[in-house]
């Protein structure tokens, strides 16, 4: 796959999943849902994956405020410039260790063609249109890995995926949703 702006796939799987970043409030309600209910551990061995990480503010949240190895996968050579603009950002900023920066890796791919079988979270925004191209992937996520789907529920995953929880919150200007399934 080519990392050119003028790559017709390129363009294309832009059109189809879209960048839209997770509210600061909510990622802190997710993540607290994690933590309590589906044993998301802070400083441990337990790895993520946002599959389509746009601009990288979850991956960085996770590994600023839980210390796990968090990996973004990106397609948007822009979106993975600006993800890596933030990581540097805070650490001259030196609020935070920076071992935990090392936990923090954005790479260019594509989220279709991922093996999930290494990670305990898996994150996503996808959209209901797009769901069908993502079985294979979802089939590669090893037993009881968590998948966090922002704004849309998984559909025809019931196969080897269960809904375990769903959660809604509400700004002024939007209600937003995150779906916790199971892999079985």
């Amino acid at each position: 796959m080519a990392n050119n702006k003028n790559d017709p796939y390129l363009l294309h799987s832009q059109l189809d999943l879209p960048f839209m970043g997770t509210d600061t409030d909510f990622l802190k309600e997710i993540f607290d849902r994690l933590e309590f209910r589906f044993g998301l551990t802070r400083n441990s061995n337990q790895k993520f994956i946002d599959l389509g990480c746009g601009d990288g503010r979850v991956v960085i949240f996770v590994a600023l405020n839980y210390e796990i190895k968090s990996l973004g996968v990106e397609i948007n050579p822009q979106l993975i410039r600006e993800a890596k603009s933030q990581i540097l950002l805070l650490k001259n900023k030196k609020i935070y260790k920076k071992k935990l920066f090392r936990m923090i890796i954005i790479k260019y791919g594509d989220i279709f063609q991922q093996n999930l079988k290494h990670f305990d979270f898996i994150y996503i925004f996808s959209l209901p249109t797009m769901q069908k191209f993502l079985n294979h992937i979802f089939i590669t996520a090893r037993k009881n890995a968590i998948i966090i789907s922002y704004k849309y529920p998984l559909i025809s995953f019931d196969s080897f995926l269960k809904l375990e929880e769903k959660i809604e919150l509400r700004s002024l200007s939007q209600k937003d949703s995150a779906f916790f399934y199971r892999k079985f």
